[in-house]
């Protein structure tokens, strides 16, 4: 008999190699789930021995701050001020409450309230002032004879001979250097601006905001979300008004003189500042331009250029509808390309903006546009000498010497 013997059951043998790795797989996950708790537990273990770590070191500082404050007799009344003080200012930090005076912008300039002049000039009783305070009630004395205001004229009357004044008289900081002050003293405050004629935003709003409530007017200093801008609001018959003192100063323009909501671009606090949503003081809407349709725009643009218009509105005899709105955009956005490209004589450089505005009367659409300067005014390059734009030239030449032009790469 051969010693080799064939399975009689095939079937029975494969069963069992089944059972063979079925057994090892078992095995291996086994071994695996072992090894994790294992794992699992020395983590905890250094977990834990860390954190008795830090609340051992937790301890002793505890221990340490014990042992200091028994050393203490007590703690002062004033340093408890103090801390609670600056406790509050650290939570006003975080959160803060929107108020008109005493607000710092640009991490600088503060708004500060002048009712103490302001109240002296009506009341006549200085005493409550300091050198300072008076020394300004004198100059804003002199400025409002300057101004030629009476009792007989209107607050809008008032109110603009303040703008005229403040726009034409204050622009000694005109230049290149427009935004950089040739003094810094006082530059945030009436006495600054009416001393030194310069001023940063806050300066030119305290001191028109100071000028209205001389006359009676009311009047409020408003400043952006952001805190790098301050300009006024005004209430005339009612109504509340924008007015920027500081983007007019120099020139006179009325492009932001007594404007609606809608119309400027700035972010601030609308729950807390009221609104302003009249055009009737406008000096724009007050000499609003009216054409019969949407592309007659173009046209009413270069009129208004023509009459040297820092700000013009535009009425449209024809219903204005939804299909309208981006033609009047595409006017607008072309004369602008054209005016920088060209860069005509006696015409604006560019526009500086642009946008439908509501009339506030009758619920029509009304085209507000800001022209920019002028070609015909004084500028810095026109201020350069023969000699100068040479220097520049060669110079611009000698420092760029070298490079190749893309056509010559080929």
């Amino acid at each position: 008999m051969s010693d080799f013997t064939v399975d009689e059951n095939p079937q029975k043998t494969r069963n069992k190699g089944m059972s063979t790795v079925l057994l090892a797989v078992v095995g291996i996950v086994t071994l695996l789930f072992i090894a994790g708790v294992v794992s699992s537990i020395i983590i905890s273990l250094s977990a834990k021995r860390e954190m008795n770590g830090h609340m051992d070191e937790m301890n002793r500082y505890m221990k340490k701050m014990d042992s200091y404050m028994g050393e203490q007799e007590s703690v002062s009344a004033s340093t408890l001020t103090t801390l609670q003080d600056y406790i509050t200012k650290q939570e006003e930090e975080k959160n803060p409450e929107t108020k008109e005076d005493f607000v710092k912008i640009a991490g600088e300039y503060e708004i500060r309230p002048t009712t103490e002049i302001s109240d002296a000039y009506k009341s006549g009783d200085t005493s409550a002032l300091d050198d300072k305070q008076k020394e300004t009630l004198d100059m804003a004395k002199a400025a409002l004879a300057e101004m030629n205001i009476t009792d007989s004229m209107t607050d809008y009357e008032k109110e603009k001979a303040v703008y005229d004044w403040m726009t034409t008289s204050l622009q000694q900081d005109r230049g290149a250097l427009v935004v950089i002050p040739r003094t810094q003293e006082d530059c945030d405050n009436p006495y600054g601006v009416l001393k030194y004629h310069n001023a940063v935003c806050v300066g030119y709003a305290t001191t028109f905001r100071m000028f209205m409530h001389m006359l009676g007017i009311e009047c409020m200093v408003v400043h952006n979300m952001e805190r790098w801008h301050t300009w006024d609001l005004v209430k005339l018959d009612g109504d509340w008004y924008i007015t920027n003192i500081y983007d007019d100063a120099g020139s006179n323009s009325y492009a932001h003189f007594n404007m609606m909501d809608t119309m400027y671009e700035q972010s601030w606090d609308h729950d807390f500042f009221p609104a302003a949503t009249s055009l009737r003081y406008n000096m724009a809407y007050q000499n609003k331009k009216e054409v019969a349709g949407i592309y007659d725009l173009a046209d009413a643009l270069r009129a208004a250029m023509n009459d040297k218009l820092s700000m013009v509105m535009i009425g449209f005899e024809q219903e204005i509808t939804e299909a309208d709105a981006p033609i009047a955009s595409a006017i607008a956005s072309s004369v602008d390309e054209m005016l920088m490209n060209n860069d005509f004589q006696d015409m604006p450089y560019y526009l500086m903006d642009y946008r439908w505005v509501q009339d506030p009367d009758d619920g029509r659409y009304i085209y507000s546009v800001q022209m920019g300067r002028y070609n015909s005014e004084e500028n810095d390059r026109n201020e350069l000498t023969e000699e100068q734009r040479q220097m520049i030239q060669d110079r611009v030449a000698q420092a760029f010497e070298g490079l190749t032009p893309s056509w010559e790469r080929y």
